[in-house]
């Protein structure tokens, strides 16, 4: 039996007024898996929906996790800058130590020098700067200068040697140190040169522990500077001790 347009027509007036019957007709044309289609894209809308919550999340975590390290570099930064002050002022502190042992060290040894200074040179009178007898002979021999006006330069000034010790008209004019350096050779020479400009018989000598560096042993032979050091002394050390102790420098 053929289906006509009259049929069809008939149909589509039955489906009109029958929803029911349009819903078996949609299922019989298309087949369940179109009909679930809309219901299928609804659940994949909802998990693309979830994905990029999720994504948004992770990025959200993520930046967070950044802002999180960019304080930790900030803060190890500082504690770094910290560290390394902490460093400085620690190694200031032990330079300044060290220093500090050093200067009561060589202040200790120069006292015990000028104390031993009978000993050393086998009599003789003299002492350290401050002592006032001290004090007074230099004066008395640097009289010429103070007449005429003259200023004498710290480096030049017997004043500041740290030992002055004489036998008779015979002074030597000293600078002690553990370590002796070439500063130390330059000093005693020339204090003892500021006497002999006012006609004392000065020789400068350097008493100490050590020599500085291997030259200043040589430099001070080439000076003219006489020396003791670690017991051995040289020819003008030596001859100074044989010199006779019976009388004061004028």
């Amino acid at each position: 039996m053929a289906f006509t347009v009259t049929d069809f027509e008939d149909l589509l007036r039955i489906l009109e007024e029958k929803p029911e019957w349009r819903q078996r007709m949609r299922e019989a044309i298309l087949g369940r898996q179109w009909m679930e289609l809309p219901e299928k894209f609804q659940q994949l809308m909802e998990i693309v929906q979830s994905l990029a919550e999720a994504q948004r999340r992770t990025e959200q975590r993520v930046e967070e996790l950044a802002e999180a390290q960019r304080r930790t570099d900030t803060t190890v930064q500082e504690l770094v800058q910290i560290w390394h002050e902490m460093a400085r002022r620690l190694e200031r502190l032990e330079n300044w130590q060290q220093g500090e042992t050093g200067r009561r060290e060589g202040e200790r040894y120069e006292r015990d020098v000028v104390a031993r200074a009978p000993a050393l040179f086998y009599g003789g009178n003299g002492g350290g700067r401050g002592e006032p007898h001290v004090r007074q002979q230099v004066a008395r021999w640097l009289a010429p200068y103070f007449q005429q006006g003259i200023d004498i330069e710290p480096q030049n000034d017997p004043f500041l040697a740290d030992l002055i010790w004489w036998k008779g008209d015979h002074v030597m004019v000293g600078e002690i140190g553990l370590k002796l350096g070439i500063n130390d050779v330059r000093r005693a020479k020339a204090r003892a040169e500021t006497l002999r400009q006012v006609g004392v018989n000065a020789t400068p000598v350097v008493i100490g522990e050590e020599w500085g560096t291997p030259d200043t042993e040589a430099i001070a032979q080439q000076e003219g500077v006489e020396w003791y050091v670690r017991g051995g002394l040289s020819i003008g050390f030596l001859e100074f001790r044989k010199l006779p102790d019976g009388y004061e420098a004028s």
